[in-house]
């Protein structure tokens, strides 16, 4: 019994070291409301795609992230490069028109 109660107590203390340590990790990281991402993509070929964000604090970066797919359905990804804030990154799937886009997204990074 008392095995069992030293445990419970060593994992409620971790769980709480944990739930009071989170706030301060994320102390340094953008609220939500500031950060304004947006993607798209090219009405004709060549298809591209493309993300740019505005409120990212200094030092962050956004990247284009595009999933091209072909005629038979193949799919693959193509990144744009890491730009900073309010600056557009694109990415090309192909010079070839039968290639589409199936989605674009974004990666961040500080």
């Amino acid at each position: 019994m008392k095995k069992m109660f030293s445990m419970a107590a060593g994992v409620a203390i971790a769980v709480g070291s944990i739930a009071m340590a989170a706030p301060a990790a994320q102390a340094g990281q953008v609220a939500p409301a500031a950060l304004d991402c947006n993607t798209g993509k090219s009405s004709g070929a060549p298809y591209r795609g493309y993300a740019t964000c505005t409120g990212m604090p200094s030092g962050m970066h956004v990247q284009v992230v595009v999933t091209c797919v072909d005629p038979r359905g193949s799919q693959w990804k193509v990144n744009g490069p890491f730009v900073k804030n309010s600056i557009v990154s694109f990415a090309k799937c192909s010079d070839n028109p039968s290639v589409g886009i199936a989605s674009v997204s974004y990666r961040l990074r500080t």
